[in-house]
């Protein structure tokens, strides 16, 4: 708890002793949940930065795209990810980068 709040939340003792349980975990999950987003936004930035250099050389029968750089079938429908995939998918990120 002391590491949450410290660490990542970069809170001081007296304001980490003046929340409740509940209160620290809703910060906890905000913050993550702008590490993801904060990360998502990287990789489609690099991904398109990819593409348009690829795509500038001329070389490729086909053009390449920013959904086929980051592995995302486009032919998927736009269903909103449930909180279960959601929270896998960030447990899966956290685990890949903290190694």
């Amino acid at each position: 708890m002391k590491e949450t709040a410290f660490g990542v939340l970069q809170i001081r003792p007296a304001e980490m002793w003046g929340l409740t349980l509940i209160e620290l975990i809703e910060m906890a999950e905000a913050r993550s949940k702008e590490k993801v987003t904060h990360y998502e936004f990287a990789y489609r930035r690099t991904a398109w930065l990819a593409a348009n250099l690829m795509n500038a050389t001329g070389t490729l029968k086909q053009p390449v795209t920013v959904d086929l750089l980051l592995g995302i079938d486009s032919t998927e429908d736009s269903r909103p990810i449930n909180e279960e995939d959601r929270t896998k998918a960030f447990r899966d990120l956290v685990e890949k980068f903290n190694q």
